[in-house]
């Protein structure tokens, strides 16, 4: 038999939430899920990043820190083990399991990554898919949630000021709203997983 997850992908501290439901193989290893993370959430893989696990006390032990061991110096990569050497399986084991996902050391977008349903299947699902989601991801580089909160208010006011140079920077259009899982389908399809 093989193993896939369900999981839920979170955009922590944002009102209303910003998420997707992802299933993907147990065996799935966190620099694909790192990858799928990209495209669901609209990224473009720029930035630094970073998985956490909790401690089995999180009062007092450290959470196991994953990355790319490419991209990382002595600065960040004190204590931090390769990614693409630990899969979901290993890190999450059952129901309501999570670890967090930061991308962008600047904008500090953090992701709770929740492991939802274990499905159990003769034939092998080996590619990752989207089952659905709520929202846009944010524009990289806008700032984090501070930035994200104003670029709202500002594009939302046709009469501010900034808005015609905000609406110019995010590309003439960005709906917060609008989440196309037809579009991350033909996107997850590209990658050989």
């Amino acid at each position: 038999m093989n193993t896939t997850y369900r999981i839920r992908l979170e955009l922590m501290d944002i009102s209303p939430p910003i998420w997707r439901e992802l299933q993907v193989p147990a065996d799935f290893r966190l620099d694909q899920l790192h990858t799928l993370i990209q495209i669901v959430m609209g990224w473009e893989d720029c930035h630094l990043h970073e998985f956490q696990v909790p401690g089995a006390d999180p009062m007092s032990d450290p959470p196991l820190r994953l990355a790319p061991m490419n991209t990382l110096d002595d600065l960040f990569s004190d204590g931090v083990e390769d990614e693409a050497k630990s899969s979901l399986g290993e890190l999450l084991s059952k129901i309501d399991d999570w670890i967090l996902y930061t991308y962008d050391f600047g904008d500090h977008w953090r992701h709770e990554i929740r492991l939802l349903e274990i499905q159990t299947a003769k034939v092998p699902e080996k590619t990752p898919r989207c089952l659905g989601g709520e929202r846009a991801g944010p524009p990289e580089d806008c700032g984090g949630l501070p930035g994200y909160e104003n670029l709202l208010e500002v594009l939302s006011d046709p009469g501010h000021e900034q808005y015609e140079d905000l609406l110019e920077w995010v590309g003439g259009e960005f709906d917060p709203e609008a989440f196309d899982q037809e579009t991350v389908a033909k996107e997850l399809r590209k990658v050989k997983w």
